[in-house]
């Protein structure tokens, strides 16, 4: 099963965040401690629900809104896809709900059912102790030593399920020691014999009385001593017999060590500090001289045979002394190759830019040439004067058309102005008061006579003669007023007309006088122009576009010409180079005494020189090479007669040392040495066989003496058989004694019998037989408990469960063979780690460092059981590599990245340290996933 992604709705922190995981390694990296911490939660909530009102702070409410809670998309190991979701719900743990891949979806107690399939089982205790766990609960031993991980460890190892080996022990010490305990006194054993002691004083209190029973036992008693004098004499005839089958069996290694003693004194007369082993070594010497003898003439025979492909070498010095030159030459080879190659290329580009400048300069125009293009100055100061000039021309010009313009309009308002005049002059003649005095009295009178009728009716006749007279004086001034307005206004609008028309000429006289200025502006500023033109060699006939077009044409021919001009000086340096690099080559061919050469085949030249160089530095190397061997084999020359001389030496000195004169006879008196020295070897194999036959050394002695003062061998060795015979006998009495005791007894348990003493026979017979029904059963427990502890023993060293096997070499990785195995001691329940030498190391004993590396690998190991029993579960930790040295969570860094391709590991930290090391040791590395709240 794999972990795909995290949605968070509200969990601490967290508000509408979502992480992805990628198959593999995964590391997750905060800033902070808190935001690490709160996703490990997260990640270890999500299955089994929120934490109880206990654990309060481990339920990380919202902090920064939202719903508590989130949703976890997860994808098994057959392609199935799931969704868990955890919300709160009706208690503190939430609600669980599952949404499966085809849509349908579980919760409740069929979504927990469902859950535990997907986990594989794993309960809550062992998902946090082995799946996803943090720095404090690697760092305690006992979340590994609880019942239920233990019960699952020592389950993989043994076969027998939830059952232990250690829980087997235990039950079986338990039934043993209810039957019997040393020094107990509550068990059935110590209650039952003390009831037998009770019942046997009460018996012993019946017999005292009876005189017969007395003389039996006294009878009895007389049997047991004779028992005992026929047991002391059987003892002292075994003894007898025992002498004689030792004197049998050790007086033949007797013989022979006395055969030794005489044969090592008779041996010839050797110095006591002759050399050990002397011929071997002797033998070992001589061959070894004569080994490096013959070296020493294969090394006088090699140094002969250089010494003659030395003197056949031939250098030439002259191109050792032009070696600086030839590899000057060579290194600028191709850039001097490339340089002349150039030459044509220029001269064609030469050629084309001569026909490109030629075609220009007709196209200006057939009387012009080079010379009087290069004479023209187009450069921006020329330009700039052109435009002032051209622009000075063209102002003038529009301000003639302008002038003539404003003449011309003057003129037409003159003329409108003429004949509005004569209009107004017309109109103004044509123009009297009469007919508007017809139109007053027309329209006056009958107003006024009607106003006077009405006034003469409506009020008296002297209002309406009034009204009369008032309306013939408002008629009057009326007309007198209109009369006086109408030739006041013609009068002035005749007078307007004239200033309009005197005001026109003058307007026009003022036009003529602006064109006149004009005219002569623009015929100064066309000489300015054409002068400009002669002055600078062009035609005055030129325009504004002309000039420019002009201009711009002789710019690109010289553009052209100096293209041209550079390609002829870039070949002009082309050849100079050329020629330099040629006068180089010459001079070098010159000093080896080679022929000459052209620019044509200058590059054949210096391949040869190259190759001539090479050659000498071949030989040169050759011969240094041959010499430097030489040197070697002198120096290997004289090292070999260094050594024969101390073999010389050594073989001289031994020979001394074994006090003769020479090697024969050194050789006759080492083997004398090495036959003293097989005597002694045989002489000791004799005494260790008579020790362990006699005993001491003193036993031996006397052993000895006993052999020597033997008289007669066959008599000793006969009176073993007499001797046997003799204690069959006496056992046949001391038969017949033990049976006479037994019917003494059996007389005595006659006069025993009454009434209450049969009573207490039956009860101590029922007491024995409880007595031995309980010891035989804790017999049979005492012998389990003893065959269970040897098995625990030999399971210990050759059936560790698998977890503890994977864990050892886990361990064995990430301390780099320090520690080799892990133990799991039955008794105790307490892990040991080992050493290669098989040194056993408790937890106690290891730094705090190791311990964890320890609690690691047992994880890890349990994990890859897991695996291959179940199925996978994503890995997650939290910061585990704190304590480790650099170099131990390197390997560790190492061991998780491999693990990951089966189970996908998930890794929070808030160390860089860690970050970097993840990058350096996991090739593929992907970038962290980064936590920030």
């Amino acid at each position: 099963m794999r972990f795909i992604k995290a949605y968070i709705d509200g969990y601490g922190k967290f508000h509408d965040q979502n992480f992805a995981f990628e198959p593999g390694f995964n590391l997750f990296f905060g800033p902070n401690e808190a935001g690490k911490t709160t996703m490990m939660s997260f990640l270890r909530t999500i299955f089994f629900g929120f934490p109880g009102r206990r654990d309060a702070v481990d339920r990380y409410e919202p902090l920064a809104g939202g719903i508590h809670g989130g949703r976890l998309e997860l994808e098994t190991t057959d392609n199935r896809k799931f969704s868990i979701s955890l919300k709160p719900g009706r208690t503190l743990t939430g609600e669980i709900i599952i949404l499966n891949g085809d849509g349908s979806e579980l919760s409740g107690e069929s979504a927990k059912k469902s859950l535990q399939v997907l986990l594989h089982g794993v309960s809550e205790n062992i998902y946090k102790t082995v799946f996803a766990f943090s720095l404090i609960e690697l760092q305690r031993l006992e979340s590994l030593e609880n019942d239920e991980i233990n019960a699952q460890i020592y389950s993989a190892g043994t076969g027998v399920g939830d059952v232990t080996l250690p829980d087997i022990l235990k039950s079986v010490e338990e039934e043993k020691n209810k039957i019997y305990k040393h020094g107990g006194a509550a068990q059935i054993v110590p209650k039952i014999t003390k009831e037998i002691e009770r019942i046997r004083s009460e018996i012993s209190d019946i017999k005292k009385d009876q005189e017969r029973y007395k003389s039996t036992i006294t009878e009895i008693e007389n049997l047991r001593q004779e028992q005992t004098r026929l047991s002391h004499v059987i003892d002292k005839k075994r003894r007898e017999k025992e002498k004689s089958s030792r004197l049998k069996a050790g007086r033949d290694n007797v013989n022979e060590l006395n055969e030794i003693e005489k044969q090592t004194t008779s041996l010839p007369f050797v110095i006591e500090e002759f050399p050990s082993d002397g011929a071997r070594r002797l033998d070992k010497l001589e061959e070894k001289l004569t080994e490096k003898k013959q070296e020493l003439q294969e090394c006088k025979n090699q140094i002969n045979t250089l010494n003659t492909q030395i003197d056949a070498i031939r250098i030439d010095n002259k191109v050792s002394e032009a070696e600086s030159l030839i590899t000057s030459l060579i290194e600028d080879r191709s850039a001097e190759i490339e340089n002349i190659k150039r030459k044509d290329e220029i001269k064609s580009n030469i050629t084309s830019l001569k026909t490109d400048v030629s075609n220009a300069i007709t196209d200006i125009g057939t009387d012009w040439d080079e010379q009087r293009v290069l004479t023209i100055d187009v450069g921006k100061e020329t330009l700039q004067n052109i435009r002032v000039l051209t622009e000075s021309l063209s102002n003038a010009q529009v301000n003639v058309e302008k002038a003539e313009n404003t003449l011309i309009q003057e003129k037409k308002n003159k003329e409108e102005s003429a004949k509005e005049f004569q209009a107004f002059s017309n109109k103004l003649e044509k123009t009297k008061p009469v007919i508007q005095l017809k139109f007053l009295l027309i329209f006056g009178i009958p107003i006024v006579l009607m106003l006077g009728a009405f006034c003469w009716m409506t009020f008296k006749p002297v209002s309406g003669i009034m009204a009369l007279v008032l309306g013939a004086m408002i008629i009057a001034a009326l007309y007198y007023i209109y009369k006086k307005s109408s030739s006041g206004t013609l009068g002035e609008s005749k007078e307007q007309l004239i200033d309009i028309l005197e005001a026109r000429k003058k307007s026009i006289e003022e036009a003529e006088k602006a064109l006149s200025n004009a005219k002569d502006e623009y015929q100064q500023s066309l000489e300015k122009w054409q002068g400009w033109l002669r002055d600078n060699g062009f035609s005055t006939d030129l325009d504004r576009n002309g000039i420019f077009a002009l201009a711009e044409s002789v710019r690109k021919v010289k553009e052209l010409i100096r293209k041209k001009e550079d390609a002829e000086k870039e070949l002009q340096h082309v050849k100079e180079r050329a020629h330099s690099y040629l006068d180089r080559v010459n001079k070098v061919l010159n000093l080896c005494n080679l022929e000459t050469t052209s620019l044509d085949n200058i590059s054949q030249s210096i391949h040869k020189l190259d190759d001539t160089l090479k050659k000498q530095k071949g030989l040169k190397e050759k011969k240094e090479h041959l010499e430097e061997r030489v040197r070697e084999l002198e120096a290997r020359e004289k090292a070999i007669q260094d050594i024969i001389n101390d073999l010389e030496n050594n073989i001289q000195n031994l020979i001394v040392e074994g006090g003769v004169k020479n090697a024969e006879e050194f050789r006759k008196h080492s083997n004398v040495v090495q036959k003293r020295e097989d005597l002694l070897e045989r002489k000791n194999a004799l005494e260790i066989q008579l020790a362990r036959l006699i005993g001491s050394s003193s036993e031996i002695e006397k052993f000895k003496e006993e052999v020597a003062a033997e008289s007669d061998p066959m008599t000793t060795d006969r009176s073993i058989e007499e001797l046997e015979n003799e204690i069959t006998q006496m056992e046949r009495k001391l038969s017949g004694i033990m049976q006479d005791m037994g019917a003494k007894k059996n007389q005595i348990s006659e006069l025993e019998k009454n009434e209450r003493l049969a009573g207490l026979r039956l009860e101590e017979e029922n007491l024995k037989a409880q007595l031995q029904e309980a010891l035989s059963e804790w017999s049979v427990n005492a012998l389990c408990y003893k065959l269970l502890n040897k098995a625990m023993t030999i399971y210990e060293r050759e059936r560790q469960p698998f977890v503890l096997k994977h864990a050892g070499r886990y361990l064995d990785k990430i301390t780099q063979g320090r520690y080799v195995r892990v133990i799991k001691k039955a008794e105790g329940n307490k892990l040991v780690i080992e050493t290669p030498e098989g040194l056993q190391k408790s937890v106690s004993a290891l730094s705090r460092g190791t311990a964890e590396q320890l609690y690691l690998s047992m994880r890890l190991a349990f994990i890859k059981e897991y695996a291959n029993r179940v199925g996978t579960l994503p890995l997650i930790v939290d910061d585990i590599l704190v304590n480790f040295d650099p170099q131990r969570a390197a390997t560790t860094i190492k061991l998780l990245n491999e693990i990951s391709r089966e189970n996908q590991i998930i890794m929070f930290t808030c160390h860089p340290n860690t970050l970097d090391l993840c990058k350096k040791e996991i090739k593929d590395f992907k970038k962290p996933i980064m936590i920030d709240v």
